[in-house]
């Protein structure tokens, strides 16, 4: 009988111990860091509004692989809002390496033509990221709130859209 207790005690104390080292590396992911957009492509103006799709460049900063799978962002320029993304479906993130994430905006022209003073009178504009992203790692999904926030120069921007 004493053996039976020392043998459950033994199994106690290791389960224990594999508990915490898996909790230990389940811990959240960092944030990825933002560098940027890319291929920015401006659609057709139909209804007051219009499609802005581009790549945003982003690096993962974490040790390991992240399976991104869902994604939701609000756009907004010069801090007044200017469309809602939604990506819906699973993009692998490498380890400790760049990765894009392409992404297409409706954008209501109304909110452009807000900005439109503010756009002439200066090459840069505030461009803000605000969302939430929906991740995987092995076993476990984290939701994520982000937030990026850059000056853009809006020439360089636009270059190859026809604007």
């Amino acid at each position: 009988m004493q053996g039976i207790r020392s043998v459950k005690g033994q199994f106690g104390r290791a389960w224990i111990a594999v508990m915490i080292l898996w909790a230990a590396g389940c811990r959240q992911p960092e944030a990825p860091e933002y560098f940027g957009f890319q291929e920015i492509q401006v659609g057709p103006v139909t209804g007051g509004q219009t499609t802005l799709s581009t790549v945003v460049k982003l690096y993962n900063p974490n040790p390991f692989n992240l399976e991104l799978k869902r994604a939701e962002v609000d756009v907004s320029i010069n801090g007044k809002h200017a469309g809602h993304s939604l990506l819906d479906s699973t993009l692998f993130i490498p380890k400790k390496d760049t990765f894009f994430v392409p992404i297409a905006v409706q954008i209501d022209m109304k909110s452009i033509f807000s900005n439109a003073l503010s756009l002439l009178q200066s090459s840069k504009v505030n461009v803000a990221l605000d969302g939430r992203v929906k991740v995987r790692k092995g076993m476990m999904t984290f939701n994520r709130p982000f937030h990026y926030e850059s000056k853009e120069d809006l020439n360089a921007l636009l270059q190859g859209t026809g604007f």
